[in-house]
């Protein structure tokens, strides 16, 4: 695994699952053959130490590994976090940042890699996470063989305390 400072994300994409017809189109009968069939969509692959994996055909790709340009900070202005070799990374004293599209309800997809070798302790040693809706939190935090409080563990999802009072 290469040595990174912070959050490495190789492959983050969010699957739109609004786009999916929902409403029977009243114009076709139930069971219609000349109804239009749903798109097919081609799976993803999963990733390899060497390889991103491919997100599936249908997926946004909000990172590419080139750029942050479908990211923004909360006052539109473009995420200014580091690019490299593949993977962004924290900047001290930068904001967090949000997709420049909303999402609505959608499958997502990160991966990560923790700094190597881990320094610290507990919530002190590579701890991010990936927020949905402004309410919830999944965890990113580099939980191996630290002791940590039980739901702050590495992909765990937490309520966002502080926005709901």
């Amino acid at each position: 695994m290469k040595k990174i400072a912070a959050l490495s994300c190789l492959a983050l994409f969010a699957a739109d699952v609004s786009l999916a017809q929902t409403q029977v189109d009243p114009k076709y009968e139930i069971h219609d053959r000349n109804r239009p069939l749903p798109a097919v969509i081609g799976p993803g692959t999963s990733s390899t130490q060497e390889t991103p994996g491919r997100a599936p055909s249908d997926a946004t790709v909000l990172f590419d590994g080139k750029d942050l340009s479908k990211w923004q900070h909360k006052d539109g202005t473009p995420a200014k976090w580091k690019v490299e070799n593949g993977y962004f990374e924290v900047v001290p004293r930068r904001a967090s940042f949000i997709p420049a599209n909303a999402f609505g309800d959608c499958q997502l997809h990160v991966e990560f890699a923790e700094p190597s070798p881990a320094k610290g302790q507990d919530q002190d040693r590579g701890n991010s996470g990936v927020f949905l809706h402004g309410l919830y939190e999944v965890q990113v935090l580099d939980s191996y063989e630290s002791k940590t409080y039980a739901d702050g563990q590495a992909s765990r999802m937490s309520t966002v305390n502080s926005l709901l009072r």
